[in-house]
């Protein structure tokens, strides 16, 4: 078997398999019509230099016209630069209006990096020395007070250290689409979604998702599709949120979306665990980590609770 106990590489794109022309069309649709019923200017698109977040972009430059769409680059200081020259050569490819707005100094104002200092920082070896040490088990079989794993200190979650970037990003975007009247345009993927790794308030938050019905593998083959860099349609993804190019979404969840998406779509059509296992000749324990990760997204999802009355 493979990395993530799969072996069936090749069934993964028989699954999820689509029309991209056509899934193109539909998000454009979807785009054109959105700003439309909002009575927008147009979106604005957090740009990072991943994947979605391109291919957030590209489909909108594509149903609105350059003009009318926005990418906001919000790059702070542990920020991979080669992912932030990635989102600007895009935005200037696609000849989109664009900012680059450094977060660093609200965030150190705020005082996050004094959880992993700039020495640390500059030490990629001791760095990953201590990631190495603090990681515990992947986001997929932590509760919801354990989430995210990594410690820095003693009692200091990196949730602590996560939390404020995410939610800030979120807050300059709509913060910017107030002032030009515009769409705020999510990147979330199904594979994300199903799985609640993102937070409802920061990469989760926006006004429309346009992507939110497709697997993460999916958005690959539409990147692919609509001919974006093919640095950004090979980039692993990553929240770029500390060594965005080591610290990827694979090494988080403890698999790669060639396993987890075909897996999840198996369980959306009411598919039975040994099934699965023998359809994708993936371990059982494989199939069990997803199903309690879906468990802990619809949970979450449901929050806040409200006392009953």
């Amino acid at each position: 078997m493979s990395e993530g106990g799969c072996n069936t590489k090749s069934s993964v794109l028989e699954i999820l398999e689509l029309d991209y022309e056509a899934v193109s069309k539909k998000i454009e649709d979807f785009i054109r019509s959105s700003v439309q019923i909002f009575g927008k200017e147009g979106v604005i698109v957090g740009m990072s230099g991943g994947l979605d977040s391109s291919v957030t972009t590209a489909l909108s430059v594509r149903a609105l016209g350059p003009d009318r769409v926005f990418g906001l680059l919000m790059p702070e200081r542990d920020s991979e630069k080669q992912f932030v020259k990635d989102a600007e050569n895009l935005a200037k490819k696609l000849k989109i209006n664009y900012e680059i707005l450094d977060l660093t100094p609200i965030l150190r104002k705020i005082g996050i990096y004094e959880m992993l200092p700039d020495s640390i920082i500059k030490n990629k070896k001791l760095l990953m020395e201590k990631l190495k040490d603090a990681v515990k088990v992947s986001t997929f079989e932590a509760q919801p007070s354990d989430l995210p794993i990594i410690t820095f200190k003693t009692g200091t979650r990196a949730y602590c250290f996560i939390l404020p970037k995410v939610r800030l990003r979120s807050v300059m975007l709509y913060y910017y689409g107030c002032l030009k009247k515009l769409l705020v345009t999510g990147t979330l993927c199904k594979s994300e979604y199903l799985t609640s790794t993102y937070d409802e308030h920061g990469d989760g938050a926006c006004e429309i998702a346009p992507l939110r019905n497709l697997y993460k593998t999916q958005i690959r083959q539409l990147a692919k599709y609509l001919e974006l860099p093919k640095n950004i349609v090979t980039k692993p993804s990553s929240p770029d949120l500390l060594l965005g190019s080591i610290v990827t979404d694979e090494i988080l969840t403890g698999m790669k979306y060639e396993v987890l998406d075909p897996i999840l779509y198996l369980l959306e059509k009411g598919m039975k665990r040994s099934e699965i296992v023998e359809m994708l000749g993936v371990d059982e324990g494989i199939v069990r980590r997803v199903e309690n990760s879906i468990i802990m997204a619809n949970l979450r999802r449901e929050m806040p609770f409200a006392a009953p009355i």
